[in-house]
Parts: C-alpha cells; structure tokens; sequence
C-alpha cells in the first residue's frame, strides 16, 4: 500500500499514526539489522506483559486454595492478558499481509474507471469520525479510571494470605498484590501503580489497536462494496463528460453498434473482477 494522499484513502492515517500501528505496519519503517524498530520495540513490551502474565497465573495458584475470588480475578486477568498478546503477535508477524490488505482502502482498488467519488468521501468521513470518537472515549476512560483509582489509593481491602493471616492493601490500578506482604506492598505503592497503571494501558491500547484495524478493514470493504455497485448502476450509460454521445436516449429505438456491445460486456468483466478483488 503506498499513502501519498489521505484523502484518496478510508483510513484515519493522522490517529494510525498516533498510536504506533501506522509504523508497526509499514514496510518502509526505520529498520534496526534489517527488523523493524517498532517489532522490536513491540517485542520488548510483549515480553514485559508475558512476565507480568506468569506472576498472574503463580499468584492464581498461590490463592487458589486460600482465596478463590482473588485466584479466579487472576485467571481473568491472565486469560485477558494472553488474548491481548496474541492479538498483538498476529499483527507484528502478519504485518506484511496486513500492509497489503489495507490496500483496500484506497480510492483506485477498482480497476473500472468510472467510480463515484462521492461514496469514498463519505465512508472515509464515517471512519475517521467513528475511530476518533473511540480513541477519545478509550483514552477518557484510562485517565478517569487511573485518577479515580489514584484518589481512593488509601482504602485498603483485607485479603486472606494462604498462611491465613489477613493483609490489608490499598487499593491500586490492577489491584496485583504478586505475593508480597501488605507492608511491602504499601510501603512501595507509587511503583507498583505505576507496574499495573502501565499493565492495564498497555492491554486497553492493544485492543484498541486490533479494533481500530477491524474497523477500518470492514468500513474499506463497505466502501469498495458500493462503489462496484455504483458500478453497475452506470454500465452502459455515457459520461457526462462525452459531449458528443452515440447513442440517442430520447429515441425509443435506441440501436447499439457492435463496438458498443463490446464496451458494456468489457465493462461488466472489469466490475466483476473488482467485486472478486474486495471479497479476496
């Protein structure tokens, strides 16, 4: 996919840009030994969110027999976690094919000539009105909840530790206690709200991210859908630009030269072709 003109394409490239998929799927990224800086940087957050995935399952076990609300919250939690990392594998590996997928995007997809400009503008307005409100709604809430959590920091809930003595920790972002005391735990607060503030961003992102490219994809495919079918609708008919046409639309018996027979089937070949591209 080559983007030279955003406005030729049904893709908020401004917010793709902001939040990093942009470069993750860009062939033409700044490389580190021939790899993608930004798989690279990926990769490191990847591995950042694994480790804080296996003290999510060891602290699940750890509670398992001693408190159950606690080990099953972070077996939710560890599931959660596993989705969003694969979410996120897929599109660092297939980055490639996703790069080529979004071609579907541009106003030119279609082979066929006379395209109806007017249904490119207005499904790339309902895709960048549409993710903007979401990335204002998602970006809204991560700072609420983190101020909310951060204001009523010093309500501690009392937590059965599995040698059956009672913790009382403050409440925190993500609310993982790892397996440390409360004493540790809430001497220590700030880092650990910082530790699970950046957990909890990081998986609302990757969602975010894998949604806004679903998005995209089905609001592209929608588009391309009825600019074919706008196709259909001007098989046969002349543009108004030819102003001379031969065919006479006034006259009830409209007679069509053998050239123009084979005008209208090879534009029916080329419409069919383009309605087998967007369903590729």
């Amino acid at each position: 996919m080559d983007i030279r003109n955003e406005t030729n394409h049904v893709f908020n490239i401004k917010l793709a840009k902001l939040i990093g998929l942009y470069q993750m799927l860009d062939p033409g990224a700044a490389k580190c030994r021939g790899r993608n800086i930004y798989h690279i940087g990926m990769a490191c957050v990847l591995l950042y969110m694994c480790l804080v995935l296996m003290i999510l399952v060891i602290s699940g076990l750890y509670y398992w027999t001693v408190n159950v609300p606690i080990s099953m919250d972070y077996f939710w939690k560890s599931e959660s976690t596993l989705y969003v990392i694969y979410k996120m594998w897929f599109v660092v590996h297939h980055s490639d094919d996703i790069w080529n997928c979004l071609s579907i995007t541009r106003y030119d997809f279609t082979s066929f000539s006379n395209r109806n400009r007017h249904v490119l503008d207005r499904w790339r307005e309902r895709v960048s009105w549409s993710t903007t409100i979401y990335a204002i709604i998602y970006f809204t809430t991560c700072v609420s909840y983190l101020a909310i959590t951060l204001a009523f920091s010093e309500v501690k809930s009392p937590v059965k530790n599995h040698d059956g003595s009672i913790g009382y920790y403050r409440q925190n972002a993500m609310n993982l206690y790892l397996i440390v005391s409360d004493d540790t735990y809430n001497a220590h607060f700030y880092t650990f709200y910082f530790v699970e503030a950046l957990f909890g961003n990081l998986i609302g992102l990757f969602f975010f991210i894998f949604d806004f490219l679903l998005v995209t994809l089905c609001f592209s495919m929608c588009c391309q859908m009825q600019i074919v079918c706008s196709a259909f609708e001007s098989v046969g008919h002349i543009s108004l630009r030819d102003h001379h046409p031969p065919i006479d639309y006034t006259d009830e018996n409209i007679k069509i030269s053998p050239d123009e027979h084979e005008l209208i089937y090879n534009e029916l070949k080329t419409i069919i072709k383009d309605h087998q591209a967007v369903m590729e």
